[in-house]
């Protein structure tokens, strides 16, 4: 396996956008460390993700473990084009999933098993999900972009309630993480951009609920 590795193809800042077409990183700790990447030019997502392995910050507690990219990167070629998928921005990143924006404007996300925490089904809140499939532990989503401009604060307060109102008990979804929430462009929806901040409440009510749903289908 070839990567160039030469620094020279990067032009690296702080929140200032470069004069050249290379990649752009700024570094925001706003609300949670991650690292954002914005291409003049569309890049591959294989490319993307060797992009982030080549970054030293990673081991600085910006990003998770370097091993997660690799295992994404692998489980992904058995996975018919998604690794050629046209990339322009790394969006957000966390210790277990990568959030990229597409060249045609959708939301491509990697994830290290599923998002839905202890696989829950999706609720009314959730973002639908376009396009999805995995390999190992490795998951991909396709979702519409959403808008995240000038979301009232209150607003963290309704999707709390309608997290609860679903029986689930809302997680990491303090007041002010309007990060956390984004609007349809086409339909003015209010929809949780992370799953994992809408949990069972205990495994009792997980199981509880399974069970309940294979009822329904039988």
């Amino acid at each position: 396996m070839n990567v160039n590795l030469n620094p020279n193809n990067y032009n690296i800042s702080f929140g200032k956008k470069s004069a050249i077409e290379r990649p752009v990183m700024d570094y925001s700790y706003e609300y949670h460390p991650y690292l954002s990447m914005e291409y003049r030019k569309p890049v591959t997502l294989k490319k993307a993700l060797y992009d982030i392995l080549r970054d030293k910050k990673i081991d600085r507690g910006v990003i998770g473990e370097k091993d997660v990219i690799y295992r994404f990167i692998n489980d992904l070629r058995a996975q018919g084009d998604i690794l050629k998928s046209k990339i322009i921005k790394l969006a957000g990143f966390g210790a277990r999933a990568a959030v990229f924006e597409t060249e045609d404007g959708q939301i491509l996300k990697l994830t290290d098993g599923n998002h839905f925490s202890m696989k829950r089904p999706a609720k009314d809140f959730d973002l639908p999900i376009l396009k999805s499939g995995h390999k190992g532990k490795t998951y991909y989503y396709i979702e519409e972009k959403l808008s995240r401009h000038d979301i009232p604060d209150y607003f963290v307060e309704e999707m709390r309630d309608m997290i609860k109102a679903a029986g689930l008990r809302p997680h990491d979804l303090y007041d002010g993480d309007t990060h956390q929430l984004g609007l349809s462009p086409k339909t003015g929806k209010l929809y949780l951009l992370d799953p994992e901040c809408a949990r069972y409440k205990t495994v009792f009510h997980a199981l509880f609920d399974k069970a309940k749903r294979l009822v329904k289908r039988i």
